[in-house]
């Protein structure tokens, strides 16, 4: 009985123990729950999705969970502002250069642009939602569970853009009207990033010396000042925390007219 307790004890165990909770309470809200899902930038211990769509625009909420288990408390200083924060996404007619010159080299972009950007608006808008409004915030630490949280979300959109351009590829060696219809309906597909850790270690801010179940941990680009954003929660508040956001993002497309 005693191994067995240093076994439950260790770690390993208890980084197991809050990826099958995670899981649990997310699949039992809805969720199309996968445990150890392989990315460029590493593997998502639980990685969850859901969809929704409005005539021809489609969205699809992925949830990217990285499971930490540690002996000390995860301490970090507080931010005082309250502000939205846009769900990080990925579309196949972003305006970003790199990946317009990427798409340039396979199929051409006049058309796709006209798709994308119809009176110079994004199409994919009415896809895009704010995350889980946050309680409490936090200034990002140097910690490698929490930087492979924050960039788990360009790898994840590395991912999503490599795939369409093989649909696209594939398509091409087929028909060129084809290879056309699939980067068209990429286009209104918006896919939308949630990072979260999930943790047992206790979470405290200072200068306030308050503990939380969950805080938004920010970090800001040193050249462009880009803000990114990830979760941490506690594990003993993975089911509350899973189910206010299932149902703020649930609500947000409900109130846009997405079923």
């Amino acid at each position: 009985m005693h191994a067995l307790d240093e076994i439950l004890a260790d770690p390993a165990a208890r980084r197991l123990s809050l990826t099958r909770d995670a899981a649990a309470a997310l699949a039992g809200l809805g969720w199309r729950v996968t445990q150890s899902a392989v990315h460029s930038g590493g593997t998502a211990d639980v990685a969850a999705d859901r969809a929704w769509s409005r005539d021809a625009l489609s969205a699809r909420v992925r949830l990217l969970l990285r499971c930490d288990s540690r002996a000390e408390r995860i301490v970090l200083s507080s931010l005082d502002r309250a502000h939205d924060d846009r769900l990080p996404c990925y579309t196949f007619g972003d305006d970003d250069l790199a990946q317009r010159r990427a798409v340039a080299e396979v199929i051409g972009v006049d058309r796709l642009r006209s798709v994308a950007y119809p009176r110079e608006v994004a199409f994919i808008e009415p896809a895009r939602i704010d995350a889980l409004p946050a309680r409490a915030r936090a200034v990002a630490i140097r910690d490698a569970v929490l930087d492979e949280a924050f960039s788990s979300v360009d790898a994840v959109r590395r991912d999503l853009l490599q795939h369409d351009l093989d649909v696209v590829r594939d398509d091409l060696d087929i028909d060129r009207d084809v290879a056309a219809e699939s980067a068209l309906q990429a286009e209104q597909r918006c896919e939308l990033l949630y990072p979260i850790v999930v943790t047992d270690a206790e979470l405290w801010s200072l200068p306030e010396r308050k503990r939380h179940d969950w805080i938004r941990v920010e970090r800001s680009s040193l050249v462009g000042h880009e803000r990114q954003w990830i979760d941490v929660v506690h594990g003993a508040a993975v089911a509350a925390y899973a189910d206010a956001l299932t149902r703020h993002v649930a609500s947000s497309y409900r109130k846009r007219r997405f079923a």
